[in-house]
């Protein structure tokens, strides 16, 4: 009888490690040791995902990333060409995010279902959980998505490329383990939707109600929650824009209170956006009555969101979605993608002078610094000076960032090869301030203390 016993409680012991245990990533990402830059490069650049996933929930199955990158310009469909979209921003906005849907509702964003039709970008594999690749976007503070809002919330997204942006995503990473960035820009009719979960509850933001629900390995050890669809991103790269910036971006959000028979005819357009108001200042805008030219943002979304601590969607009436930084928009934000040609140390001075150079929001009050944050940039004029521009996509810059890292970490003396921009001087090397470099070259793995959080985020 003891013995049984004994059977019984090491069974229920090995269910219980087994229940926590995470499932290991797929075999496809193990880089073996000694391996060469090339084949390493090109492992981690296939891999979908390594972080913790404890188990996967009935009728779920693990993200497969799609980099099947065309090899030619495809042709694309351009419904939203010949809508003035200044004069009929609504309608523009609304068809964007139709073509959107078109194609991904029906695979439920299972991209790698649809050839070259669709595409994500490369180089998040560290960063991406493990059902449906989604990364950690800035998250939601007190009272700032809903009046009933009493505690923090976390959200999380994927962005997804049309045949034309992925045709450019694979211009730089032709080589996996030599991107070209140099003078890149993407081609007319470049799109990009982008899906933003929330762990909010529907009890403290009621208009959740009924969203479209995932389940994400976000929690501890991989441990699975179930998240909210809360925001819908959509860009276009539309030759009408002009010389402003070259792009349009739009926000939508689900609002359960709204007409409409499914999830997404439930989208609330928040605004469309083709310019910065770049001298729209505190003083304009406070004194002198100023409002936002170069953006239209819906009114009955603004009016939802202006009695709460955050006030605006974006920073003085610009546009911005529930979930992004009210300091800063949309447009501006993206400006800030860029290559420095190099990687940059989690901490230390050039760590601390990289976040001055490239802020996430600004100061109001800082009249210049405004001026220059909400400055509307060419697709080929970088956010930092001596710097590649990588035309408003925060996703490219975002993995090149992260591969300059894991370079200079583990091929150090290979780095030169793997760019073809120069790498940025700091001021601090240049005094003499920056300190020793590190010396240490890890094997290459997914080990994620070579490189700082990305600056290429929404910011917190």
């Amino acid at each position: 009888m003891r013995v049984c016993v004994k059977a019984l409680t090491l069974i229920w012991m090995l269910l219980g490690i087994l229940a926590i245990a995470p499932r290991p990533a797929h075999a496809a990402c193990d880089v073996p040791e000694n391996s060469t830059l090339d084949k390493a490069a090109s492992i981690l650049f296939n891999c979908s995902s390594t972080m913790d996933l404890t188990s996967l929930p009935p009728g779920e199955k693990e993200f497969v990333a799609n980099f099947s990158f065309p090899k030619t310009l495809p042709p694309v469909e351009t419904p939203w060409r010949g809508i003035a979209f200044r004069v009929e921003p609504e309608r523009y906005l609304r068809t964007l995010l139709a073509y959107g849907l078109k194609d991904n509702v029906p695979i439920d964003w299972r991209v790698e279902k649809g050839s070259q039709s669709w595409c994500h970008a490369p180089w998040f594999q560290d960063i991406r959980e493990r059902i449906h690749g989604m990364t950690r976007e800035r998250g939601s503070r007190l009272f700032e998505l809903s009046e009933h809002q009493r505690s923090r919330a976390e959200n999380w997204a994927i962005g997804f490329y049309n045949g034309v942006g992925c045709y450019g995503l694979g211009q730089v990473w032709a080589d996996p383990a030599r991107p070209k960035t140099k003078g890149f820009v993407f081609p007319p009719n470049t799109f990009a939707i982008k899906l933003l979960f929330t762990t909010a509850p529907i009890s403290r933001v009621p208009y959740l109600t009924g969203s479209k629900t995932w389940n994400a390995a976000i929690g501890e050890h991989g441990s699975v929650k179930e998240m909210r669809l809360l925001q819908v991103d959509v860009a276009v790269k539309d030759p009408a824009a002009g010389a402003l910036t070259g792009w349009i971006f739009g926000t939508f959000m689900y609002d359960a209170y709204a007409p409409g028979d499914d999830i997404w005819s439930k989208l609330v357009p928040v605004g469309l956006m083709w310019g910065n108001d770049p001298e729209l200042t505190a003083k304009k805008y406070q004194e002198d009555g100023g409002a936002v030219q170069e953006s239209w943002v819906n009114p009955a979304v603004a009016a939802r969101f202006f009695p709460l601590p955050r006030h605006h969607l974006g920073l003085f009436g610009r546009l911005n979605g529930p979930v992004d930084n009210f300091n800063s928009a949309c447009l501006a934000c993206h400006a800030r993608a860029l290559d420095w040609g190099r990687g940059v140390p989690s901490e230390g001075p050039l760590f601390d002078e990289m976040n001055v150079l490239l802020p996430f929001a600004i100061n109001p009050s800082d009249e210049e610094a405004l001026r220059n944050y909400f400055r509307n940039r060419e697709p080929t004029e970088p956010f930092v000076a001596d710097t590649q521009s990588l035309d408003y996509s925060l996703q490219l810059a975002g993995g090149i960032f992260r591969f300059r890292g894991w370079v200079d970490m583990n091929f150090s003396a290979q780095a030169a090869e793997t760019r073809d921009v120069p790498p940025y001087k700091f001021k601090e090397e240049k005094s003499g301030n920056a300190g020793a470099a590190p010396s240490k070259i890890l094997p290459p793995t997914q080990d994620r203390s070579y490189v700082g959080p990305s600056p290429f985020s929404r910011g917190d």
